[in-house]
């Protein structure tokens, strides 16, 4: 099943907000697993880059926090969700 598929099934479908709530659930859970993934895989003084409003942005890791990283780049530092950094 695509997300797509998976997004049109959540607007059309006809759910309890118990079944909702368990699919927020699953999504949360689904993203804090990603977080981890990425905390493990990340030090500090690595170069990373990850998208933001002004495009793609480049930076060296400073600090991992639980969710969050602070990245230096060259105009400033940003707490970063650990989800939407990779690897330079």
């Amino acid at each position: 099943m695509t997300t797509t598929e998976i997004t049109r099934a959540i607007i059309n479908g006809r759910f309890t907000p118990e079944e909702l709530g368990q699919i927020v659930d699953a999504v949360k859970f689904a993203r804090s697993q990603n977080a981890r993934q990425a905390a493990r895989t990340l030090r500090p003084g690595q170069a990373v880059r990850f998208m933001g409003r002004r495009g793609l942005v480049v930076g060296t890791l400073e600090r991992v926090k639980i969710k969050n990283a602070v990245v230096y780049t060259s105009a400033g530092r940003y707490q970063v969700p650990l989800s939407m950094l990779e690897a330079a």
